[in-house]
């Protein structure tokens, strides 16, 4: 029997801004997801939920709150992020207080044969954070303790970015994570977790010190590098919704530098060329403190494609005049325009999520819903001229959606002390990339129900004109759907020790989804 235990995985929301310069530019809707939803290989599972399952038994088995479609405020945790996918409609929604709650979840769903779903910021590309059935949802397990002595943090699953950058930050440490204020922590750590201090502190996964997991046999187990190994390796880049449901994340943190100089360059279309080869060299030879990206973002209603090279420098004041001019040395064309800008490391965040304090950043009170589709490529090799000629024409493709805000990609600079951890000892399995690709496209918040199809057909056809000059790998935080041979695109050279670990610790295959990880 197979129930749906789909994941949540790394996402964002942005503003409404045509031409973002905030790091919020990732997407919080569907990677290449072509309309496909979450799915399960529980014969007549939908029916089996509609007819007669007894809600009442787990509600009151429960702490927390069962929202079922009769319930007041059912509307307000039936959806994740991203609002293409309001159409599904959980039968229940548990907003989970306790391990104890997941875990009576688990028996439930086990013992009825509900497909179920686990939430915890709701940001899976794929829009596998929810279901027709049962979502188990970790929103509430969100308690953050901070151990200043031994630079640790102790966070419950269901925190968001944004109230994990407030508890460290308050105590003058930092982690390293993505950008996107609501996306949840443990989607993202389990996923690997890609974001500006990547170059000089590592991904999110490398990280976590332990954690507390729900398993398919309903226990708590407490997971380290000596306790479930298998298990731990399996949750620093193996992906959600596979192993079971983390409730709970123990991170090592670092010393919060007290400034950061924050550098953004603007570059005309026409110089795509050099920047890419610019950037390429640069990724690969840079002071890890140094970090970088680029964005291309094509906009339909003025017809441009704006490409702007940004980063922060973690080092002295003194040096980032001169990291910023290798920068355009390498790129070999003057920008049109140029600026740094010293600012603290807390003002550093709150600009690269779009917020302009952490009051004014409240998951699900401020934070614009906005659809949108992507899927990515981890480039190990630096792009060819052939290669940049596909990666140009994709981007001019993007001009012709319809209904667009804005089509393109953003490309995220690697290496550094991502190659400091082994794929022996956590499943991220692209420790040599030197960059990620993520294709995205944007339509209104104002026509959430606007026919995906079109989006989805422009970033699936940007990944696979970009496949024979980039390879197939994908960063499992971007889920899509339309990757036949996902094992060995999110984990190439991992995923037979995935498949094993998963045979140890759920070898009925309970968490089951499109995409998790099957027993060997």
């Amino acid at each position: 029997m197979h129930l749906t235990g789909a994941p949540d995985l790394e996402w964002g929301v942005m503003n409404s801004s045509s031409h973002p310069i905030s790091r919020r530019t990732v997407l919080s809707a569907g990677a290449g997801t072509a309309g496909l939803l979450v799915t399960t290989s529980t014969v007549g599972a939908t029916s089996a939920v509609a007819a007669g399952i007894p809600w009442p038994k787990l509600r009151k088995s429960l702490v927390g709150t069962l929202y079922q479609p009769s319930t007041s405020a059912y509307a307000q945790v039936a959806h994740g992020t991203n609002p293409r996918y309001d159409g599904i409609n959980p039968k229940a929604v548990a907003r989970c207080v306790s391990t104890g709650d997941v875990a009576a979840c688990i028996a439930f769903a086990r013992r009825y044969a509900v497909p179920f779903t686990v939430r915890s910021g709701g940001h899976a590309a794929s829009g596998w954070s929810t279901g027709t059935g049962l979502v188990i949802d970790t929103t509430l397990m969100n308690a953050i303790t901070i151990d200043g002595a031994a630079r640790t943090a102790t966070i419950g699953a269901g925190a968001r970015l944004i109230d994990v950058h407030r508890a460290t930050t308050d105590q003058s440490l930092a982690l390293p994570t993505g950008t996107c204020p609501d996306v949840g922590i443990s989607g993202l750590t389990m996923g690997g977790g890609i974001g500006p201090m990547t170059r000089l502190w590592g991904l999110t996964c490398d990280r976590l010190v332990a954690a507390t997991v729900v398993t398919a046999d309903g226990k708590s187990q407490l997971v380290n590098p000596t306790r479930f190994a298998g298990l731990y390796f399996a949750l620093r880049g193996g992906g959600g919704g596979s192993f079971g449901v983390l409730t709970s994340l123990t991170m090592s943190l670092d010393t919060m530098p007290a400034a950061i100089d924050s550098y953004s360059l603007s570059y005309p279309f026409s110089a795509t060329p050099s920047v890419l080869k610019g950037f390429q060299s640069i990724v690969a030879t840079a002071d890890r403190r140094f970090g970088v990206e680029v964005q291309f973002r094509a906009v339909r209603s003025s017809g441009k494609i704006n490409v702007t090279v940004r980063g922060d420098w973690a080092g002295p004041q003194s040096d980032v005049a001169a990291q910023v001019d290798a920068l355009v040395t390498a790129i070999g064309v003057a920008p049109t325009t140029r600026s740094i800008l010293h600012q603290s490391f807390v003002s550093s965040v709150l600009d690269h999520a779009g917020c302009g304090s952490f009051g004014s950043c409240v998951p699900g009170a401020d934070i614009t819903r906005v659809p949108g589709s992507a899927t990515s490529s981890m480039v190990s090799t630096p792009l060819t001229d052939a290669g940049i000629a596909v990666f140009m024409q994709q981007l001019r493709n993007g001009l012709t959606v319809p209904g667009q805000t804005y089509t393109g990609a953003t490309l995220d600079g690697m290496r550094g002390a991502v190659s400091d951890t082994t794929t022996s000892d956590s499943a991220f399995a692209h420790r040599d990339a030197l960059f990620m690709v993520h294709y995205l496209a944007r339509w209104s918040p104002n026509t959430p129900a606007l026919d995906p199809r079109p989006f989805d057909q422009y970033v699936s056809g940007f990944r696979n004109a970009m496949t024979p000059y980039v390879g197939p790998s994908a960063y499992v935080n971007y889920q899509d759907p339309l990757i036949a041979d996902y094992g060995n695109a999110y984990w190439p050279g991992t995923f037979d020790r995935l498949r094993a670990v998963k045979t140890n610790v759920d070898p009925t295959d309970l968490f089951h989804f499109a995409q998790s990880v099957p027993p060997a």
